[in-house]
């Protein structure tokens, strides 16, 4: 009976990694089968996710939108688009995304707020990479702010620096 008390401990301990691992907000594998069909991926940078968070930085190949994902250009047909197909990317000439997400906020309050909150949320899982890529695609002109309604993911894609950012909060 000695020798029981150990492996029991082993056990628990097991079992409780696997039910942490079981309960994460995203996969990584997951999370790029969805992104590959709108964006030309190139390797994972970052990739960090538990059950309150998720935040995934990734190369891409080349800075274009597919066509899969809906392209818009103003809130108006943002929120079309997401009522129609769940998803969109906005990329507005000139426009940075920190300013789409506040247009979308004074257009369609309970979207602009779940993209706001799913950025934010998504700190706590964001590497020092992925945070300072998120910063700067959220000011720079001619990236792109997306939008997946069915897993409350804010995507960041900035041509220029070649990377793409996901966050997801607590969804």
């Amino acid at each position: 009976m000695i020798h029981a008390i150990p492996h029991t401990r082993a056990s628990g301990l097991l079992l409780a990694l696997l039910t942490l691992a079981a309960c994460a907000r995203d996969a990584e594998a997951a999370q790029r089968a969805r992104l590959e069909v709108w964006f030309a991926l190139g390797e994972t940078v970052e990739f960090v996710a538990r059950s309150d968070c998720a935040a995934g930085l990734y190369r891409v190949v080349d800075g274009r939108v597919r066509a899969a994902m809906p392209l818009v250009a103003s809130a108006p047909e943002m929120a079309r688009a997401l009522a129609e197909r769940g998803r969109a990317a906005w990329g507005a000439r000139g426009q940075v995304p920190d300013a789409a997400i506040v247009a979308m906020a004074n257009f369609d309050r309970p979207t602009g707020m779940a993209m706001r909150r799913a950025g934010l949320e998504a700190r706590a899982c964001m590497g020092d990479a992925t945070a300072s890529a998120f910063r700067h695609a959220l000011m720079a002109p001619g990236a792109y702010l997306g939008w997946d309604g069915a897993n409350d993911a804010l995507m960041l894609m900035d041509p220029k620096s070649g990377l793409l950012i996901v966050a997801m909060g607590a969804g």
